[in-house]
């Protein structure tokens, strides 16, 4: 998939909210091309709510992968505790991803209690 077309896909989904661009972005993110991959979590990250819903919906769905799971701090890390910590406690491959999320977000939180921010 070329980057336009990652870069398209992601202006559509955060202007209109277009499934098809969500599914777009969805295939480059989980592609082998480094480059699609990251313009799609970049576009992903900055549609914000929608994707969060939309990944709500994958993991519902059972077709959350690792990585698409740990875009949801990104979005908005208050929710997504609430979203990842029911499935840290599996033991799959996505449980381990949900377990690692809920440790930096621990550890982010804490630094932030000590006066250290990593958000803007």
């Amino acid at each position: 998939m070329t980057p336009l077309r990652v870069l398209m896909a992601g202006a559509l989904w955060r202007t209109l909210g277009l499934a098809t661009s969500a599914n777009t972005l969805l295939e480059a993110f989980a592609g082998e091309n480094e480059q699609s991959r990251m313009l799609a979590g970049m576009s992903l990250v900055r549609a914000g709510k929608r994707t969060f819903d939309l990944i709500e919906n994958e993991i519902a769905a059972g077709r959350a992968s690792p990585r698409l799971l740990r875009l949801l701090p990104d979005i908005d890390h208050v929710r997504a505790r609430h979203v990842i910590a029911p499935i840290a406690a599996g033991e799959d491959e996505l449980a381990a991803a949900a377990r690692e999320c809920v440790a930096t977000m621990d550890r982010i939180e804490a630094d932030e209690a000590q006066g250290y921010s990593s958000r803007p």
